[in-house]
C-alpha cells in the first residue's frame, strides 16, 4: 500500500498538484513536529522518535526553496486568533520538537542556528530534572537491541528475576514494566542508574559500548544546554511534568502544569504558555481547563493546515509529526496541502 500512496503522490507531483496546492493553502499555517536526533542507531528503533540532522537540514531546505516562511508559534497562535484579516507571510510554518531530548540540543539545534530559524521546545520536565537518561525509551531500545526471543535475568528483585519470553511485544513490555518499577524505586543517581542498566542490558546480550550512555544519547538537555537554545530563538514551552495527560482529572492537570511551568522558571526563562498534549491525548474538556490555567495554545498530533482558531480551535491545534519514517514525497504532499485536500476528500478532514 505504501507504493501505491507513493506512486500516487509521485504522479500528483508531476502533474502539478503540489505547486496548486501550495498556491491554494498559502496563507494557511502550518505547524511541524520533530523530537530527538539521531546519535547512534536510535532511528532504526524508533524512527519518529529520533531523526538524523540531515533529514531535518532537507526538510529545512525544501521548505525554503519553495518559499515557506518559518515562524514563531506565539506569532502564529496570534495570527489564528485574528478577527479581521491581515497580510500574512506566505506558507506560515511553525517548528515544534517534543520532550526535550539531549540529541535535539546536539544535533538538531545546530541545523537551525545555522540558518537562523526560530523553534519551540515542549519540554517534559520531569525527564529534564531527573538529569538521567529517559527508563522506558532505554529499556525499549535494550530489548529492540537485543532481539531475543527468550532471557534469564538475575540479581535484580522478584519482579525482574527469572526467564521471560520475549517472543511478543506483551512479554518484552512485562519485562520493560518491571525493570522499570525496580529502577524507579531504587533512588540511585545517574551513575548508579545507569550502571545498573548496563547490568540488565549484558544479560541480554548488548555490551556497555553498544548502549553508549555516556554519550547522553537517552538523555534530555540540561539547564545551560537549555538556556543556550533559549538565547538563539528557541521558546521553551510546556510538555507537562509527566509525560501524561490525566484524562477526566483536571486537578492532577493543574499540578503537573503548575509544576512543568515551576521548572521551567527555575532555569530563569519566560512564563511557558503554550501546551503540547503528551503523546496527542486530552479530552473534551481540554480547553475549558487549559484556559483556565492561563495557557493559550495547544497542539495536537492530528495533521491539517490551520486558516483561523477561535477560543475553542486554538486548543486543538493540527500538527505533522514528521520523522525517518515519513518519505520525502509524504511531506512535501502535507507541507503543500496536497494531502489535507485527499483527507477532507475522504471525509477526514
Amino acid at each position: 500500500m505504501k507504493a501505491v500512496k507513493l506512486s500516487v503522490l509521485r504522479l500528483a507531483r508531476t502533474a502539478g498538484l503540489f505547486r496548486l496546492f501550495r498556491w491554494l493553502s498559502r496563507s494557511k499555517v502550518r505547524i511541524l513536529c520533530y523530537h530527538g536526533g539521531n546519535m547512534g542507531d536510535e532511528r532504526r528503533f524508533n524512527s519518529l522518535l529520533f531523526c538524523q540532522a540531515d533529514l531535518l537540514e532537507a526538510r529545512l531546505q525544501w521548505l525554503q526553496d519553495k518559499g515557506f516562511s518559518i515562524i514563531p508559534l506565539d506569532a502564529a497562535v496570534t495570527m489564528l486568533g485574528n478577527d479581521r484579516p491581515r497580510p500574512r507571510p506566505r506558507l506560515p510554518t511553525v517548528l515544534t520538537f517534543d520532550d526535550g531530548w539531549y540529541s535535539t540540543f546536539r544535533g538538531l539545534h545546530p541545523v537551525l542556528e545555522r540558518r537562523q530559524l526560530p523553534a519551540t521546545l515542549y519540554l517534559c520536565t520531569g525527564y529534564f530534572v531527573a538529569g538521567r537518561p529517559n527508563l522506558d525509551v532505554t529499556l525499549s531500545y535494550i530489548l529492540w537491541k537485543a532481539g531475543r526471543a527468550q532471557a534469564n535475568i538475575q540479581g535484580f528483585d522478584a519482579g525482574v528475576d527469572g526467564a521471560h519470553d520475549l517472543s511478543t511485544s506483551a512479554g518484552k513490555k512485562r519485562l520493560a514494566g518491571a525493570m522499570l518499577r525496580w529502577l524507579e524505586q531504587s533512588g540511585a543517581s545517574r551513575a548508579g542508574v545507569c550502571a545498573d542498566l548496563e547490568r540488565f542490558a549484558a544479560q541480554l546480550g548488548v555490551s556497555a559500548a553498544e548502549l553508549d550512555l555516556a554519550s547522553r544519547r537517552f538523555d534530555f538537555v540540561r539547564p545551560d544546554e537549555l538556556l543556550q537554545m533559549a538565547s538563539q530563538g528557541w521558546s521553551i514551552e510546556l510538555h507537562g511534568h509527566v509525560h501524561q495527560y490525566p484524562v477526566g482529572r483536571p486537578d492532577e492537570l493543574k499540578a503537573d502544569l503548575a509544576r512543568c511551568q515551576a521548572e521551567i522558571g527555575k532555569v530563569g526563562l519566560p512564563m511557558a504558555r503554550h501546551y503540547c498534549y503528551p503523546s496527542g491525548d486530552h479530552d473534551a474538556d481540554a480547553h475549558q481547563l487549559l484556559r483556565n490555567l492561563g495557557v493559550v495554545s495547544a497542539t495536537t498530533c492530528i495533521p491539517g493546515l490551520l486558516e483561523r482558531a477561535d477560543e475553542r480551535q486554538k486548543f486543538y491545534l493540527s500538527r505533522f509529526l514528521d520523522g525517518e519514517n515519513i518519505h520525502p514525497l509524504e511531506f512535501e504532499s502535507e507541507m503543500s496541502g496536497f494531502a489535507d485536500f485527499l483527507r477532507r476528500l475522504a471525509g477526514r478532514g
